[in-house]
């Protein structure tokens, strides 16, 4: 094998690629890169043996086509560093030769007979979506899924294809995201009503790939056992989550009577404030919403004390203060992707979840939080 391509491309794809690579794999090929070249280009693939992704290198000079596993990490990193704008990768013996300008490196390789297999396109049904819509959707509901792998069906998104809506939810059990699109014959290309299971590894990669593509729409083919997307450039692989999802309908609430419409941008600088006063151990800012708007405050010891105005716009509830308490963490990342001017904040009283909506005419989104539960003593000193 010996090519020849442009540094930044080949970058682009080994990154995106890399993002697959497991940090501690059981298996050391795991830790690998296929480089596949033929004259038809080259392609880079990476697989954790649950998500599996390919990308295709276009403008190549291939002498001599071959296959080469090289170490992730060890790839990427060089790429990284050089500043010649190309590259040229030979195969010799069991050592990979890379040049770039006037650095050369030598990096062991492993075989390539011991890569898993990937194959990106499934015979199985498909939704057709919109590309920046349903990137737009991903990014406001998966912030809310949990970080913690060991709770499979929290560290995911959950595809529910049922009816004439697509919903997307996530959830980490103290707040849940749910986005809506609307579905028809021709959005659902033989897709029955189903719910199907994500992981968030793969909703990650998914967003990064839909973020550089160009096609309008695109379709997601699914199973019972996997998502799959491909396009020219990249394709994508993810088996899914096994188990069923929680019942998150339940948690969306049904009535509400304090509602309030406040400027993100306002909010979200008022509650980065706010956040400077707190600790991990008194993580909480008190809102009291009133007729002229809504301030924000927290207090903690040896910390200090914080008082923020922020407008707000009472569009219904009576003219009492109404005082609730949250975690400014899970309010500053729903504020940082909702992608709208104005958020709108309703209540049905201080101890149940405040849903966080836009406004009518936006994208069909809603972001439940449930508030935290704040004794009378340290409310008082707040």
């Amino acid at each position: 094998m010996k090519i020849q391509c442009q540094s930044k491309e080949l970058l682009e794809a080994v990154a995106l690629a890399a993002g697959v690579v497991p940090n501690n794999a059981t298996r050391p090929i795991l830790q690998t890169l296929l480089l596949d070249a033929s004259a038809n280009g080259l392609l880079v693939q990476g697989t954790d043996l649950e998500v599996g992704l390919s990308a295709r290198v276009d403008e190549v000079l291939c002498e001599e086509p071959g296959r080469v596993a090289i170490p992730a990490t060890r790839l990427q990193g060089i790429l990284r560093e050089t500043r010649s704008e190309q590259v040229t990768i030979e195969l010799k013996g069991e050592q990979v030769h890379l040049t770039a300008g006037r650095s050369s490196f030598k990096v062991p390789v492993l075989p390539v007979e011991e890569f898993p297999l990937l194959e990106f396109r499934p015979p199985s049904p498909a939704l057709r979506l919109e590309r920046k819509s349903l990137l737009g959707l991903l990014r406001r509901v998966s912030v809310a899924a949990t970080r913690d792998a060991t709770r499979f069906q929290m560290h995911s998104v959950l595809i529910d294809c049922r009816g004439s809506t697509l919903r997307l939810v996530s959830t980490d059990g103290k707040r849940m995201a749910v986005g809506e699109i609307p579905l028809d014959a021709e959005h659902k290309q033989g897709i029955e009503d189903a719910q199907y299971i994500l992981p968030l590894k793969g909703v990650e990669l998914l967003m990064r790939i839909l973020d550089l593509e160009t096609e309008d729409e695109i379709e997601l083919h699914l199973d019972q056992n996997e998502v799959t997307y491909s396009s020219d450039r990249t394709s994508l692989s993810s088996r899914l989550v096994e188990g069923r999802y929680p019942e998150y309908e339940r948690a969306i609430p049904a009535e509400v009577e304090h509602v309030y419409t406040i400027q993100t941008e306002d909010l979200l600088v008022g509650l980065r404030q706010a956040s400077l006063m707190t600790t991990k151990e008194t993580n909480s800012v008190r809102f009291t919403f009133g007729p002229g708007g809504v301030v924000l405050s927290t207090a903690a010891s040896n910390v200090g004390e914080s008082r923020i105005e922020v407008p707000a716009k009472q569009e219904s509830g009576d003219e009492e203060d109404f005082t609730i308490h949250f975690n400014p963490g899970y309010l500053i990342d729903l504020l940082r992707v909702i992608d709208s001017q104005q958020v709108v904040v309703s209540f049905r009283d201080r101890k149940t979840a405040g849903l966080f909506s836009l406004p009518e005419g936006g994208p069909s989104y809603r972001h439940i939080v449930m508030p935290l539960v704040v004794s009378e003593i340290e409310a008082s000193a707040v």
